[in-house]
């Protein structure tokens, strides 16, 4: 099931994939694509740095979320804890602005089944940054 938007929106977005090609971000989600059905943590944790995999294993015990920060694409991805297959396939749909100004926070929602993205002036504090 995709996200079905009207053509406007849809002339002004691309998928999460294409837009995050090259930045710090993308090996990250691979790892979650790669490994659904695993833990999230787990599958994401040999590629932070020792210093940030602290702060991630903290947000995720509190918030029930790793929140991985691209600054280069000025993206977060929000993973909950685990990841299942169905949910790393719609990740492949989640669409983001060509066009815009802050911050996208992509995260699931699971009264909806799905991905969605919310725009923001800064990325949450929380956030463990992936790139430069």
């Amino acid at each position: 099931m995709t996200d079905r938007r009207d053509d406007a929106d849809r002339g002004a977005t691309e998928l999460i994939l294409g837009a995050l090609a090259g930045s710090a971000l993308l090996p990250f989600l691979q790892a979650v694509a790669t490994k659904a059905g695993e833990d999230a943590y787990q599958a994401i944790s040999d590629r932070l740095p020792w210093r940030n995999r602290r702060k991630a294993r903290a947000e995720l015990h509190e918030a029930g979320v790793v929140s991985l920060a691209a600054r280069d694409a000025r993206v977060v991805l929000q993973l909950p804890e685990r990841v299942t297959p169905v949910m790393a396939a719609r990740l492949e749909n989640v669409r983001l602005p060509v066009d815009r100004s802050g911050w996208a926070v992509v995260s699931w929602d699971g009264a909806q089944s799905r991905w969605v993205v919310e725009h923001t002036a800064e990325p949450p504090p929380s956030a463990t940054s992936v790139g430069p």
